[in-house]
């Protein structure tokens, strides 16, 4: 997600006025302890040091030596206007300088260390949030196609690959189509007789005009305890479990959050009308994951949509995780591969696709391309370097005879891979696909 310009100015702001601060109050506290020697140049300590040492510490390389700068300029204002007797202590002067300087740049090796490990950590912890909530939906979907196959034909994930590719021809946007092809999911699965999907702008306020109605609607009331209680808590909110106060009621039966895996919130679900032996925990927990699922589909395709424009078979999902790992590549330097397999005609083409499927690891993304001349199996291998690569190829290998009696390389099997460049992802995938075509 891009940080807002709103949001980076205050943080700069408030590094370098830190800085002023900091370095002014040290320089301050020697003037009035020591003013014979307020810079502590003949002291059995060098106290003026801990400002830009602190400063160093905490922001790095260059605010620590404004912090010197300032000191230095300081000591020189002082002397020329006869508060300092002596000359300008150059050794004690440089001193400062390479303390800072080493000081700074250990800050900026441990921040970016840290950066590094919290993007992985919060990746890993994204990914595992949508795994779990596309288990639950593929579980779902068997459930209820062995309780309703004759009443309701068509099934949970039939329908949620229409919203996604209408999703992703909408550019990932939640306009009226997409909003109304989701709620009438809602409806047919969880029992809504009025409802109201309302979107959220850029800035996460509420726009009160609804993208997408069925029954009645619901109308959008900010002060409402059930709607505050969800956006809030980021969690579905409904009646039985938020136990409103005797002098206040609520217009809503549920109140559900439109929120990623990444927490971000793109808008709500107000339901006003269902059914009383429909309101229950599994339910909300079936529109609990509905949302979930589209909304996440709606970032991955906004992140990536230049990426579908030029390849539309490619999933969301995966074509979302390289923007991702381009970005991550660029900023921490952190290592990503792309595993191609190109697959010749054969009879047992769809088991050899089933069986590379399987054979991904968790964080992995696929993508099966089907070709005039064979299918192309494309794997996107987060944060994996050549050694991972290697490793992955050795275990296909050992898979491939084991199952079928083949090798890469032999029986219209070949396989390429690439280590995923800070460059323009669109670029590099089409560079790998043409290249090996």
């Amino acid at each position: 997600m891009k940080l807002k310009l709103d949001d980076i100015l205050p943080e700069r702001i408030g590094k370098w006025l830190e800085t002023l601060i900091i370095t002014a109050v040290m320089l301050l506290a020697g003037y009035f302890f020591n003013r014979i020697d307020p810079f502590f140049v003949h002291a059995p300590f060098p106290w003026v040091w801990f400002a830009p040492l602190l400063v160093a510490l905490r922001y790095g390389i260059a605010p620590g030596m404004v912090s010197v700068a300032v000191i230095c300029l300081v000591c020189l204002v002082m002397q020329r206007c006869g508060l300092l007797t002596g000359d300008f202590p150059t050794t004690f002067m440089l001193g400062g300088v390479l303390m800072t300087l080493i000081s700074g740049q250990f800050s900026t090796l441990w921040n970016t260390r840290l950066r590094r490990s919290d993007q992985l950590s919060r990746h890993a912890s994204e990914r595992f949030e949508q795994l779990s909530r596309a288990y639950f939906m593929v579980r779902l979907s068997h459930d209820r196609l062995e309780q309703n196959l004759i009443s309701r034909p068509v099934t949970l994930r039939d329908a949620m690959k229409d919203l996604r590719l209408l999703l992703s021809t909408h550019g990932g946007r939640l306009d009226h189509e997409t909003g109304s092809a989701l709620i009438s999911i809602l409806v047919h699965y969880c029992s809504l007789e009025s409802a109201a999907i309302y979107l959220a702008d850029q800035k996460g306020r509420m726009q009160e005009t609804p993208v997408a109605v069925c029954g009645r609607g619901a109308p959008y009331l900010a002060d409402d305890l059930l709607l505050r209680s969800a956006i809030e808590s980021g969690n579905t909110a409904y009646q039985t479990v938020i136990r409103l106060p005797d002098d206040e009621n609520s217009s809503y039966l549920v109140a559900a959050p439109l929120r990623t895996s990444s927490g971000n919130l793109l808008g709500v679900l107000l339901v006003s009308e269902m059914p009383f032996l429909a309101l229950h925990r599994e339910t909300l927990q079936i529109m609990g994951v509905l949302l979930a699922y589209a909304t996440d589909h709606s970032e991955s395709a906004r992140e990536a949509h230049k990426l579908l424009a030029v390849f539309p078979d490619c999933p969301t999902m995966f074509a979302a995780e390289l923007v991702k790992m381009v970005r991550l590549r660029r900023d921490l330097e952190v290592s990503s591969a792309m595993v191609v397999i190109n697959i010749e005609p054969t009879a047992r083409l769809d088991e050899l696709c089933h069986a590379l499927e399987r054979h991904q690891r968790g964080l992995d993304h696929g993508w099966r391309r089907k070709l005039g001349w064979g299918v192309q199996f494309v794997t996107l291998m987060p944060f994996s370097g050549q050694a991972a690569v290697e490793g992955y190829q050795a275990r296909l290998n050992d898979m491939l005879h084991r199952q079928f009696g083949l090798r890469v390389g032999e029986g219209g099997l070949s396989s390429y891979s690439s280590l995923v460049a800070a460059d323009d992802p669109m670029r590099q995938l089409a560079d790998l696909l043409v290249e090996h075509s």
